[in-house]
């Protein structure tokens, strides 16, 4: 078992409730020396000069370094308003819009000197052969400037988005042949992403680069109004090994195929109480991989 390949760390979001500097300081009580900046807390791509120095600062004085930046163009995370379908807007002028936000992300993450930009395939669940094309074209505008950066972004198929099944997004994500593309596997979506974690795993090995660690019960066990069915299938983000995703299949798969990323924890289902969940779910997720043969 190659612990020393694992890169632990945990998403701001998580301490919503808190401070930007509060948040930060609780990263670092729960024993995280990185973290993946989460909306909540900074928007990568509306974010002026003094608010990415400001953060930059505060990581500093925190001892902290950035695993990703979140950045989902098309979204106002403080007003949890949705502006736009993002890259993957069939409306030529709202994609054109998402670019020009994930290019700020971009000169955010610059400024940070961090190297990966996690985010959402997005689009139009309805649409998905236009979102489908907006996607591919917004991604080759923005190639040229992930390639001077040394930028990768990690993009996951959330429920929702245009293309939810993983291997499908894999496919897509290939495509591109560039080591600035990759994918991230949000364990959490498991049950929306047509296949077991060892399919998933195996089927991404040559792109994947990032894993957000939460657990999900199976969708017709979360209970919903029963008066209509949901469009996206409901799932949570609890604390690995309280729902129902094999994370015993999961590690064991990523030792197969040498994975050596970030395994980033997102049990968002905690917010009453993050720093018991951030340090459960460390410690599980320690215990998993040290118990792999």
């Amino acid at each position: 078992m190659r612990l020393s390949n694992y890169r632990f760390a945990v998403e701001t979001t998580l301490f919503s409730s808190a401070t930007l500097e509060e948040a930060l300081e609780s990263c670092s009580r729960c024993g995280f020396d990185e973290i993946e900046i989460g909306l909540t807390h900074f928007d990568a791509c509306a974010a002026i000069v003094s608010e990415t120095l400001k953060l930059r600062e505060l990581l500093s004085l925190k001892g902290l370094e950035i695993a990703a930046l979140f950045a989902l163009p098309g979204w106002k995370p403080f007003s949890r308003v949705k502006t736009s379908l993002g890259l993957s807007s069939p409306i030529e002028g709202d994609r054109i819009s998402a670019v020009r936000q994930m290019r700020k992300a971009l000169t955010a993450a610059r400024r940070l000197e961090c190297h990966r930009i996690a985010s959402e395939l997005s689009g139009d669940m309805e649409n998905p052969s236009a979102s489908r094309r907006s996607f591919i074209k917004s991604v080759y505008e923005l190639l040229p400037g992930l390639e001077d950066a040394g930028v990768t972004i990690f993009f996951e198929a959330h429920p929702g988005d245009f293309i939810e099944d993983s291997f499908d997004a894999v496919a897509l994500l290939s495509s591109f042949d560039s080591e600035r593309v990759r994918y991230n596997y949000c364990m959490a979506h498991t049950f929306s992403l047509g296949h077991s974690p060892k399919e998933i795993i195996e089927n991404a090995k040559a792109i994947l680069g990032y894993l957000h660690m939460a657990d999900t019960l199976r969708p017709e066990r979360i209970f919903f109004a029963p008066t209509y069915t949901p469009k996206v299938k409901p799932h949570l983000h609890m604390i690995p090994g309280e729902g129902d995703v094999d994370f015993k299949e999961a590690f064991a798969s990523l030792e197969e195929i040498g994975f050596d990323g970030y395994l980033t924890i997102q049990p968002f289902s905690n917010f009453d109480d993050p720093v018991r969940a951030a340090r459960t779910a460390k410690s599980r997720m320690l215990r998993l991989l040290a118990d792999l043969k």
